[in-house]
């Protein structure tokens, strides 16, 4: 076991005190020649669930990805746009299709070409509808166990709720970033729904981890070419956060590890605020949804001298913009434990309107998404004032199922089992 040892230069707020061991899987197979129906293809969201998606595979070489309806022998070939990058002197390489203009509520069918008449196999994926969102929203799959753990709850929930438009995860996929092993495994316990139902992430602190004790954060190279999510238009933090639409509710996915980013270049925090605001003012979606990976609350731990509950860096630099965007639904991460919160205004819990029956667009619920892995904390957080939901004790894995129409969003809180633990609704004014 290699224990990660945390500091608290790169880890903020609660999690300060978190530090997780690493298991040594050994040589990593992530990236070698592979037949073709072995290269690993995943979905990635595009701007738009119903119109556009992103198809990734591993590999180098002349291939290429064949589209077409479902039902059809009219195949549009795509060529892919090469990507390669190297991690600890080793070169890797990747194989992108950015793909718009589809139509929604449609079953497509991909497959991968290459010389020879190889071909994968067909494998088919449905665009989300215009007026509908569902989701699986995942919290933290960082483990230690060969994300066994992981690949139960995510293919697990899959099996209950295929009929999903896309899949989040909400950071800390992996335990260290830069270690290969780890994405090997995390892409091999979900390669059974990433390769026909897109994926949205969202970068966590873990996800910048380098191997080495001693600089402890390095490029996040293996999380920013494995998933290639709508541009932003940075030119120093491209794919460290994004936005995309799906039916009526519009996902911001927002970075929140600039401390670790300044260790490589400074910026991201005012860079990503100027941006936020651009992009929160010219949806016309009814709900908005903000996904990032720490939480906004400071935690108490049991057993340890710490200042009182409040609020975190986090939250002091990201909810005055969520209240100035009206943004209805914040979820979060981080602490590996569910919580769930009121309405939040101006720093303390709001009055405006009914509870859940009505939601006032100035205040903004906060949920805390708990864990999918099997690092667990159990009993370890004093609770916060601010919390309304807990999930039993002591702590296991749980997902989130996330459905919306245009006038009501709702989330329930499932365990691995799929019993409901927690659930909420918002309804708009009409």
């Amino acid at each position: 076991m290699k224990q990660l040892k945390a500091t608290r230069r790169v880890l903020i707020g609660a999690g300060a005190a978190v530090a997780v061991g690493a298991a040594a899987f050994g040589a990593s197979a992530f990236f070698k020649d592979r037949k073709p129906s072995e290269f690993n293809a995943r979905l990635i969201v595009g701007s738009d669930t119903d119109n556009s998606i992103a198809v990734q595979w591993e590999g180098n070489g002349s291939w290429y990805l064949e589209l077409r309806k479902s039902g059809s022998r009219d195949a549009k070939r795509f060529t892919p746009q090469p990507d390669s990058y190297t991690v600890k002197g080793r070169t890797y390489h990747l194989q992108t299709v950015r793909i718009a203009g589809l139509h929604p509520s449609t079953t497509y069918e991909y497959q991968i070409t290459g010389p020879n008449d190889e071909r994968s196999g067909w494998t088919a994926f449905r665009t989300s509808d215009l007026e509908n969102c569902r989701a699986l929203i995942f919290p933290d799959s960082q483990s230690n166990d060969r994300y066994k753990t992981w690949e139960g709850v995510y293919n697990g929930a899959l099996g209950r709720t295929p009929d999903i438009d896309f899949t989040c995860n909400m950071g800390d996929l992996v335990d260290c970033g830069a270690w290969l092993d780890h994405w090997d495994y995390w892409f091999s316990a979900v390669k059974g729904g990433i390769s026909r139902i897109p994926v949205a992430v969202v970068m966590g602190n873990h996800d910048t981890y380098d191997m080495d004790s001693k600089t402890r954060v390095a490029e996040p190279v293996m999380f920013l070419h494995s998933f290639p999510v709508p541009d932003n238009g940075s030119e120093n933090f491209r794919r460290w956060y994004y936005t995309f639409d799906s039916g009526p509710v519009h996902f911001i996915v927002l970075n929140t590890e600039w401390q670790e980013a300044d260790l490589l270049r400074p910026g991201l925090l005012s860079e990503m605020k100027t941006w936020f605001r651009n992009v929160a003012s010219k949806t016309d979606k009814p709900w908005s949804v903000v996904l990032m990976h720490r939480d906004v609350l400071y935690y108490k731990i049991k057993g340890r001298k710490r200042a009182n509950e409040t609020f975190d860096e986090v939250g002091k630099e990201l909810m005055p913009l969520f209240d100035e965007a009206g943004v209805d639904l914040v979820l979060t991460a981080h602490l590996h434990t569910y919580r769930r919160r009121d309405h939040i205004k101006a720093f303390a819990r709001s009055e405006d309107g009914p509870l859940y029956n009505s939601i006032c667009l100035s205040a903004f619920i906060c949920c805390m998404t708990g864990v999918a892995g099997n690092i667990r904390y159990p009993d370890f957080w004093i609770d916060h004032p601010l919390d309304v939901k807990i999930a039993p004790q002591p702590e296991t894995d749980n997902y989130l199922l996330l459905d919306a129409t245009g006038q009501s969003l709702s989330l329930k809180t499932l365990l691995p089992n799929g019993n409901e633990i927690d659930s909420v609704t918002l309804t708009k004014n009409t």
